[in-house]
């Protein structure tokens, strides 16, 4: 019964029977009573709302991009091979002449959408249930097999791709049939009774036509036969609603972030749980098949890159954005499982390739997770195959020194930066001394000789601090060694100046792992980053601000690289980076991301989880971001100008950072000439300045501020930030005048 709030007249609704715009679907029972699900057919996104007795449960919001757009809009008017071709990153430097920041439905619109597989999957499951271009599958429900207008729908490239419940990964598939009729299939994994070696799945299939269920369709994971009956309508939003609240649990408790662009915060959320489901237990899957034909990896195809589960970069992007977001739990658990599955008592690592540079971000996730929760227990656990990292990398580093001081190489660590050197028909070529190694490796052992020292004080080991100092020290002969080695490395005579990713400009494999290493590690200088970015661009190394390799857009190791623009103020390039990266590394209906993407919208590989984690990785730092060298602390660093329009807002909420959680909420009333800032900050204080930017439509100058009603004269007019002391504790009230 539906009852008209106006009226209050009730009115009885069969099924699929509609009130208003919204038809009836199923009636499930939940816990100690009923509720309706009712969906919104009219449109092609909607909503899905369980309702009960007092009214709206839960309702699931349903997004939908397309797969395919007219062609005549994409490279800003210019061919696909001229972009290519071109050794000047031309759509970047186009919209970065432009007033404004960068945007993603200017990113989005230079390049095709992504059509790319994803899957679905529980954790507790080592199946994963992959679905190709438009939910086609070759082992499971094929839709395209069982209704002609879908696969027709496929043949013509007519898809439509998006999720159900925004952060949920339940992805939909739209397949247009007619002026108004549709087919729409929806599938999720189900979570009880997940078992480890299968994975049961939920299909859902509707035909509609102007707004009218014509056909329903429910599948449990196989078709029902022999015959046997469809499952009831009720048992899928059962399901539904038992999935959900699932993995619901698995982001408890996280940071939690409201920003103008409602999108971001499902994005970010969506990918931390699609790492969550790729896992089984605790164990890390580096990426997860079917691997194209066409791709250089085809050798990977039905192994779901099993046999790269321990590659570094998936442990590091892991544990450091779960760690971003609060997720301590989780970082914990994966810390624990990688040291004690992966690697061995001499520091080494059971993989293919070492990634010298990983190791020493390796660290660094470590000295992170003891800074950001005091809990001591997995360093000192897996406290001798630490220091035997430690030992492995100063051996290495050794050796640099028996060069000849003169030697270009002098003091740089030598070794592989890239996993796949073990697939080349000469490896050890690629023991070089690249600039990534010693960059990573003096970030490593500064945070991690930290981390120690505090630990042995605390705990009275006096080795243990010992160790610590002694880790500070090298690190610091380190970068020293790599300034002078990079410094000698430029090649001035070339406009703009060329830094070479290894001493002595020897050849290399995947160059842009190495930049993007070099500029994760937070050491270089301000004046080496502009020139590497520059660089880049102008020699074919970069497209739409993204790192290319040809035609192949670089999508895994990646987020290193933003990093290094964010930190050294390099804003709106950094935003292009953002959204570029966004719309076309990642699909963007199902917001599955890919290790490799051609530019033409092609995948050159599948689904890779240190690509997934990247967008949430830099929506931390863009809105909260500590400096790598100073003890400063940057709130909403390089957040959109648009972000701050008159009414909105930006708000974050147990931000965790190595100086205690922090919540803050920024409110625009720029038509009057202000904004308005509140801060909570650790009861404690935080032992650290803090800058707090506020980047206003327009550039708008600062006039006057107040913190807690008082005037303020630490603000920068150029900078657009407002800077507090290290005394500031508990709450906090900052007001800008322009």
């Amino acid at each position: 019964m539906v009852a008209d709030p106006a009226t209050g007249k009730q009115t009885k609704v069969l099924m699929h029977e509609k009130a208003g715009a919204w038809a009836l679907m199923a009636v499930v029972e939940e816990g100690s009573g009923r509720m309706a699900v009712f969906e919104e057919l009219d449109g092609w996104k909607g909503s899905i709302v369980f309702m009960g007795p007092d009214g709206v449960a839960l309702s699931l919001p349903k997004s939908l991009e397309p797969t395919s757009v007219p062609a005549e809009t994409l490279y800003r008017g210019r061919s696909l091979d001229e972009i290519v071709r071109s050794q000047k990153d031309i759509l970047a430097s186009e919209i970065l002449a432009e007033q404004g920041d960068p945007s993603f439905e200017k990113a989005a619109a230079c390049l095709p959408p992504l059509r790319v597989p994803t899957f679905v999957g529980a954790n507790r499951s080592v199946e994963k249930v992959v679905f190709e271009y438009g939910g086609a599958s070759i082992n499971y429900i094929d839709a395209g097999k069982l209704f002609p207008e879908i696969a027709e729908a496929r043949k013509r490239a007519d898809v439509w791709e998006g999720l159900v419940g925004g952060w949920f990964h339940a992805p939909r598939f739209l397949f247009p049939a007619g002026e108004k009729r549709y087919w729409e299939e929806i599938v999720f994994a189900d979570e009880d009774p997940a078992k480890f070696w299968t994975q049961p799945v939920w299909y859902r299939l509707l035909l509609v036509d102007d707004g009218t269920v014509k056909k329903a369709h429910y599948f449990y994971n196989h078709l029902p036969y022999p015959p046997r009956g469809e499952p009831r309508a009720g048992e899928f939003y059962s399901a539904l609603l038992r999935a959900r609240s699932e993995l619901q649990k698995s982001l408890a408790p996280s940071m939690l972030i409201d920003v103008p662009e409602e999108t971001i915060v499902d994005f970010c959320r969506h990918s931390l749980v699609l790492e969550i489901i790729t896992r089984t237990g605790d164990h890390p899957r580096y990426g997860y098949p079917p691997i194209h034909q066409q791709s250089m990896f085809k050798g990977f195809i039905g192994s779901g890159f099993s046999h790269v589960d321990s590659f570094q970069d998936t442990f590091t992007s892991s544990v450091t954005t779960f760690l971003d977001w609060g997720l301590f739990d989780a970082a914990r658990r994966f810390i624990d499982n990688y040291f004690t599955e992966f690697v061995r008592e001499d520091g080494s690592i059971d993989t293919r390739g070492p990634e010298i540079g990983q190791y020493g971000r390796m660290l660094t996730a470590l000295a992170r997770y003891s800074d950001y929760t005091s809990d001591d227990g997995p360093i000192l656990k897996h406290r001798r195959k630490i220091l035997a990292i430690v030992r492995l990398l100063a051996g290495l580093r050794e050796e640099s020194l028996k060069l000849p001081p003169e030697d270009a190489a002098y003091g740089i660590i030598p070794g592989w930066s890239e996993h796949d050197s073990g697939l080349q028909p000469d490896p050890y070529r690629f023991i070089l001394p690249h600039f990534s190694n010693s960059a990573e490796v003096a970030r490593g052992f500064l945070d991690l000789g930290r981390s120690l020292a505090g630990i042995g004080r605390k705990t009275s080991d006096d080795s243990l601090e010992n160790t610590g100092n002694d880790l500070v020290r090298q690190s610091l002969e380190i970068r020293k060694d790599l300034d002078v080695a990079i410094e000698r490395s430029i090649d001035r005579k070339q406009t703009p100046p060329y830094v070479p990713a290894v001493a002595g400009d020897k050849p290399t494999l995947w160059k842009n792992r190495v930049y993007a290493e070099m500029l994760a590690s937070g050491v270089l200088g301000k004046e080496t980053v502009r020139a590497i970015a520059r660089y880049q661009s102008e020699n074919g190394e970069r497209l739409l601000g993204l790192l290319r390799s040809g035609n192949a857009l670089n999508g895994f190791v990646v987020y290193g690289y933003a990093y290094g623009l964010l930190q050294h103020d390099m804003v709106r390039e950094f935003l292009l980076f953002y959204y570029a990266h966004m719309a076309h590394l990642y699909s963007r209906g199902t917001w599955t991301a890919v290790e490799v993407a051609s530019v033409d919208g092609t995948p050159l590989s599948t689904f890779c989880t240190p690509a997934q984690l990247t967008i949430p990785a830099m929506t931390k730092w863009m809105l909260v971001f500590e400096d790598p060298n100073e003890p400063v602390l940057w709130l909403a660093k390089g957040t959109p100008r648009a972000w701050l329009e008159d009414g909105r807002k930006i708000a974050v909420k147990g931000a965790p950072t190595k100086y205690g959680k922090i919540d803050y909420e920024l409110r625009s009333e720029i038509r009057k000439g202000r904004v308005r800032g509140t801060l909570d900050l650790p009861p404690e204080g935080l032992g650290a300045a803090l800058k707090i930017r506020l980047r206003v439509p327009d550039a708008k100058r600062m006039r006057k501020v107040l913190v807690n009603g008082k005037a303020w004269k630490a603000y920068d007019r150029e900078q657009e930030t407002v800077t507090l002391p290290p005394a500031f504790k508990g709450p906090v009230s900052i007001e800008v005048a322009y």
